[in-house]
Order: structure tokens, then sequence, then C-alpha cells
């Protein structure tokens, strides 16, 4: 298998770096110097308020639990994520403070370091057997909800909570072994 599958026990809990909450984090991959080059999480969000900012780095998030959130963002306006699995883009160094709409949420974020590359987060409804778009950029594939068979040059199965971080982008498919949704991480990395 080229990559890894990673299980939800495998994933670390860690504080929010502005101290307001807590992150599990799925996989940062950093560089030889230590600095953060990309990275898969998912967030408790309990209350209003600031969002950690991250100079340099782009920034993808989409509620995965709750009734959703509201965010006002820097040079964007205000955003309102009411939807699960609904993905948006925004700068990581934008000041962005959070409302929530109902109650606690969960979110889902893929982070990049710009300098690094350009990434995309892509959700993918899958019914039984169906398969996702092939892409030759794959980094990463998180299942959000069922279980699905990744297919790379072998395949493996993938369960709710499930991640596949690969050690460079290449091509993957995702197919679903019931119901699923599964977010496709791609990154197209700066070439040195």
């Amino acid at each position: 298998m080229i990559g890894r599958i990673l299980h939800s026990g495998d994933y670390q809990r860690m504080p929010w770096k502005n101290g307001g909450g807590t992150t599990t984090e799925i996989w940062k991959a950093e560089s030889p110097t230590g600095e953060m080059l990309w990275r898969l999480s998912i967030a408790d969000v309990a209350s209003d308020g600031p969002f950690s900012e991250f100079p340099g780095i782009d920034r993808w998030i989409m509620v995965i639990e709750g009734n959703g959130m509201e965010l006002s963002i820097d040079g964007m306006g205000t955003k309102l994520l009411n939807g699960v699995y609904e993905p948006l883009f925004f700068p990581g160094d934008a000041s962005t403070a959070c409302r929530l709409l109902g109650g606690p949420i969960r979110d889902f974020n893929f982070m990049i370091r710009r300098s690094y590359g350009q990434g995309l987060l892509q959700v993918f409804h899958l019914p039984a057997n169906e398969i996702s778009p092939s892409r030759d950029d794959v980094a990463a594939v998180h299942v959000l909800r069922g279980s699905a068979e990744l297919e790379t040059n072998d395949v493996r199965e993938l369960a709710k909570g499930d991640s596949w971080i690969s050690e460079e982008p290449r091509r993957a498919r995702v197919r679903a072994l019931g119901d699923a949704v599964v977010a496709i991480i791609s990154i197209d990395a700066v070439a040195e």
C-alpha cells in the first residue's frame, strides 16, 4: 500500500492555537525544519469567538455535525455555514470570528502553507458501489460517513472516521461500500 491508513485512535487531541477550544489533529505534514506544510483536523466548537490566525496558510472548513455557524472573515464578509459537508475556502491569516447558529458543532479543517502549494477539499456523497472521480493529485481521503474502498495501487477498506494519507499526491479514487460521504484532499505542490 502506498501511503498509510489512520484510525480515530491514531489522532491527537490538542488545544487551539488561541486557547479557545480543542482540535483533534488527523495528520500534519512538516518540512525538515518542522514547519507545517499541510494539516487535517476536526475541531469541537462549543461557543462563539475568534478563530486562531495562521499567517501564510490557506484554509478550508466545513461543518460535519451540528446546526452550523456564521463566520465573519476580514476581506470576505459574512459566510453562513448552515449545512453539513459544504467546504468553505478562506485565508487562514484573515481575522475571523465565529457565531454558532444553535449549539455546539464539529468542523473538518484542511490547511496548507501557500509557499508549499495549492490545495483543494472536495466532498462526495456516494451511493453504494458508486466511484468518486479519479484524480492524479490526491494527498488524503477521509471517510465522513459510511465506509468505502480506496483504490490506489491496491485496494483498502476505510470505515467512518478513517483517513488515508499518501507520501506524495497520486492517482486515487474511492468506491462506496454503502451510502458514504468522503472528503478528498488534493495538493498541487509548488515545484522546487
